[in-house]
């Protein structure tokens, strides 16, 4: 890959994690005031028209319905027990302090190997494997102003040559 391509990659990258958090951000807000304004006016569907009047799309409240949601599991598990006693379980699970020591000590280790504190043996830990925490990755980080910079530059038009990235319609830079 030649560094012309990179360098375009690069801005290419940069430029669209700036104007989508900006587009996201506009959208989150604009979401928000029309779901008031249709809430105030008790409006279910609205249709989205171009100025031409061709329809494009529309907006329809969805009401959620209450759904049951427990707040309190002992609570549930005691009325679960006494109507339908059956349908109750015991479930053995490792004390959170101890996993935790173990996996910390097979971290260190390297392996997923612990040491059996009654003898001191090192023994497999079943059911455990090592494996990667996470894929490699990496972040996007703007200077000083580097979004509010981004942006202006795609209002102006300068990041015309960006494949990928909406293109303004002439006149709206303004």
């Amino acid at each position: 890959m030649s560094t012309t391509n990179l360098a375009t990659q690069v801005l290419r990258e940069v430029a669209m994690t700036a104007l989508h958090k900006t587009l996201g951000d506009n959208l989150n807000t604009l979401r928000g005031d029309m779901q008031g304004t249709l809430d105030e006016a008790g409006i279910e569907r609205l249709a989205a028209k171009l100025p031409d009047g061709t329809k494009v799309g529309a907006i329809t409240v969805s009401n959620p319905t209450p759904k049951p949601v427990i707040t309190d599991e002992a609570a549930f598990v005691r009325l679960v027990a006494d109507i339908a006693p059956s349908e109750v379980m015991t479930v053995q699970i490792v004390r959170p302090a101890y996993m935790k020591a173990l996996m910390d000590e097979m971290e260190k280790r390297g392996t997923a190997e612990v040491v059996d504190p009654r003898n001191g043996e090192i023994i497999e830990a079943e059911g455990v494997e090592m494996k990667e925490a996470r894929a490699a990755s990496h972040s996007v980080t703007f200077e000083k102003g580097g979004r509010e910079t981004i942006a202006a530059a795609w209002r102006a038009g300068h990041l015309d040559h960006i494949e990928g990235l909406p293109q303004l319609p002439a006149g709206s830079a303004e």
